[in-house]
């Protein structure tokens, strides 16, 4: 079995952004190491970016834990792709999808900034990830607040050949998914044959800023995590998402278009079909039948009961590959492999058919 590794992801370097427009070279992304006793922990590192400490997204690698991750610091940057393809061997992945780390948080409230920043990402990605003989794809990020300039960046990111996806989180700065400003970026992302993935993340800087000032439940909660809003900010959006693009009808205006969502397992699809309208829900197995909607499942779920329920064909299955939390499953095989589970042909299918067809590899 070929195991595709749906959802790895980036710790984003310096590197990143070394394609950055020269006029804008002043404002360049930079990491700032904090010393070691403060509340941050080990997580002692953070971009300043458009003038602000981005917390809310993922610290550079420059911080503690990154060298405790147990793979090296160029293999999470991929600034050397070698050394990210030993891992891929060592964890018995054949191919890789790789997601940002540090768009998992708004990075510019200055949308020019965020366009020029997402232009230097994708070729960066577009570089290293060409050096990998097919091994290792990646997923386009866009200014989604700049639609037109979110479609030019889609033919660009596509022109290489090693995007497969593009990232989002459940909202895009405060814009539901659903919104027909957004449209042309799923058409444009339909003519390339490019998946939209809804990722865990912060896209929504509003709902973000309610749990300022508010104190963390413990003391070695995540850093970058709003207090006390840890499922509201980022998993619940996804589950957001799921409905808003259902019930505008998305799938019928984009027919070809895949749809995959990310990184907060797949038991949430029970309650979120039954609370759709009966028109949304048939949306949804229109999809599932068609082959047009994914989603990334965990090991510790009812994956025999999800299957019976929603068939076997819509699940994946990711590593989180190189982050330190409870998504990282290295070998990813060996987390789905459990005796009275799933049968062979079955896992088959979540670790190599299934993602295969998402990403068109």
């Amino acid at each position: 079995m070929r195991v595709l590794d749906a959802d790895a992801h980036v710790e984003e370097s310096p590197e990143t952004w070394q394609f950055l427009d020269p006029a804008l070279n002043a404002r360049r992304p930079i990491p700032v190491t904090l010393p070691a006793d403060t509340s941050f922990g080990s997580f002692n590192a953070v971009w300043i970016i458009d003038n602000k400490l981005r917390q809310s997204s993922a610290n550079p690698t420059s911080m503690r834990i990154a060298s405790e991750k147990g793979v090296s610091i160029a293999a999470q940057e991929l600034t050397d792709v070698p050394a990210r393809l030993a891992d891929l061997d060592r964890f018995g992945i054949a191919q890789q999808v790789v997601y940002p780390s540090a768009w998992l948080g708004c990075l510019a409230e200055d949308v020019e900034l965020e366009a020029a920043l997402a232009a230097s990402y994708n070729r960066f990605m577009a570089e290293q990830c060409g050096q990998a003989s097919g091994r290792l794809g990646y997923a386009a990020v866009v200014p989604y607040r700049r639609p037109q300039a979110a479609v030019d960046e889609l033919r660009r990111a596509s022109a290489p050949g090693s995007a497969v996806s593009v990232f989002a989180r459940g909202m895009e700065w405060d814009l539901p998914l659903s919104h027909p400003s957004l449209f042309s970026i799923y058409a444009e992302a339909e003519r390339q044959n490019l998946a939209m993935a809804v990722h865990v993340g912060f896209g929504s800087p509003t709902i973000s800023k309610l749990f300022e000032g508010i104190p963390r439940a413990r003391a070695n909660e995540l850093p970058f995590i709003p207090p006390r809003g840890k499922g509201l900010v980022s998993g619940l959006l996804v589950q957001f998402a799921f409905s808003a693009i259902l019930e505008a009808g998305i799938p019928s205006e984009f027919p070809r278009l895949r749809w995959v969502f990310l990184e907060i397992g797949a038991e949430w699809l029970v309650g979120a079909l039954g609370r759709l309208s009966e028109p949304a829900r048939r949306e949804f197995w229109r999809c599932v039948e068609n082959g047009t909607f994914f989603v990334s499942c965990e090991p510790d779920e009812d994956l025999p009961y999800l299957a019976q329920r929603f068939g076997e064909d819509c699940f994946v299955a990711a590593s989180d590959y190189p982050h330190a939390d409870d998504f990282r499953h290295d070998p990813i095989e060996d987390a789905f492999v459990r005796p009275g589970r799933l049968s062979a042909a079955q896992v088959e299918k979540v670790l190599s058919d299934n993602p295969r067809r998402l990403y068109a590899l």
